[in-house]
């Protein structure tokens, strides 16, 4: 693994996962790092280069959505014959561009990913997974940074002032699980009912033109497998995100509880790790549509903001509390 520079010394006397620490906050302070010219032009970059993959899995998806349709209603156009052969070709087609769309789509996703790899350990200090990702360039950066037209690449991670490295660091990993957990349960269950509603539309078309079960096949279902597949799995991959997410946030705070009372201080190696698991769901994680992550996005980001302060002021009564701040009041 490459180490980033500047990470910081580990504590001494590091034995079974506890440490003596000299308290002091991530240098610099993560608030005051991720506010640079430097470390907004990448949360610009990577947001302009997911809002790239957003546009290309939804146009994949309405046109697999459209020809499926098509194909459907031209199998149900054509005589028996050759309904087979219209149906289940249409199908077949749509399957592969399904797979085709979706690895350019993985692609995009796989740069924007390592863009905000590289914020976050560069305002971490953590060291670089290369095992993992390439670095993205610098070119690349600045290209889809100027492209970005939103107006959220300030202040990304909320104010851990008054805590001391670990505990700076893991509150703002915590906040990437929490974040997007309950959004992703609310799409899948909007998808589910989408696709209930589906299921319903078929069957009335099958009744209302009496078709045989063998028509219903080449007809209906497989000119539509394409479009199921991937609805399906945007369920799937939505419910065991958030799942995992939870999880992982559980797994958290009971690293920062132990933190807390001093039982065991996470090391550097424990925020790499946790930070390892970030970027896996990163690499998989599935999307959610704009609309419903503004109308949801003012009520997580509260709610991300009001349990950092909590964290913070829970580790100031632990004794966790930043000593630097002391000495200046």
């Amino acid at each position: 693994m490459e180490v980033a520079a500047g990470l910081p010394p580990k504590p001494g006397g590091q034995r079974g996962g506890t440490a003596e620490l000299t308290p002091g906050p991530t240098s610099p302070r993560i608030f005051v790092a991720q506010n640079t010219e430097d470390a907004k032009r990448k949360v610009a970059a990577q947001a302009r280069l997911y809002s790239d993959a957003k546009v290309l899995l939804n146009a994949r998806l309405a046109l697999i959505a459209a020809l499926a349709l098509a194909s459907a209603v031209s199998a149900l156009l054509v005589s028996d014959g050759a309904r087979t052969v219209v149906g289940a070709g249409g199908g077949v087609l749509l399957l592969i561009f399904s797979f085709v769309g979706a690895n350019i789509e993985k692609r995009r996703r796989s740069l924007a990913v390592a863009v905000q790899e590289e914020f976050d350990t560069g305002i971490f200090r953590l060291p670089w997974n290369s095992i993992e990702l390439n670095r993205p360039s610098p070119v690349i950066i600045t290209k889809a940074a100027a492209r970005y037209g939103g107006g959220r690449e300030k202040d990304w991670y909320s104010d851990t002032e008054g805590t001391h490295r670990p505990f700076d660091v893991l509150i703002c990993q915590s906040s990437n699980l929490g974040w997007g957990a309950t959004t992703h349960r609310i799409w899948a269950w909007i998808l589910s009912a989408f696709l209930a509603v589906l299921t319903g539309l078929v069957v009335l078309v099958a009744v209302n033109l009496d078709l045989s079960r063998n028509d219903i096949l080449v007809a209906l279902v497989v000119p539509s497998l394409a479009f199921l597949k991937e609805v399906i799995e945007q369920i799937r991959t939505n419910f065991e995100t958030a799942r995992e997410k939870e999880a992982t946030e559980a797994k958290i705070s009971t690293a920062w509880a132990e933190g807390m009372s001093l039982k065991q201080i996470p090391t550097e190696e424990t925020l790499r790790l946790i930070q390892n698991k970030i970027l896996s769901f990163r690499q998989r994680n599935p999307y959610v549509p704009d609309w419903l992550d503004k109308k949801l996005h003012a009520r997580n980001e509260s709610a991300m903001q009001a349990t950092a302060a909590d964290r913070v002021a829970e580790a100031v009564r632990c004794g966790h509390g930043d000593p630097t701040q002391t000495q200046e009041h």
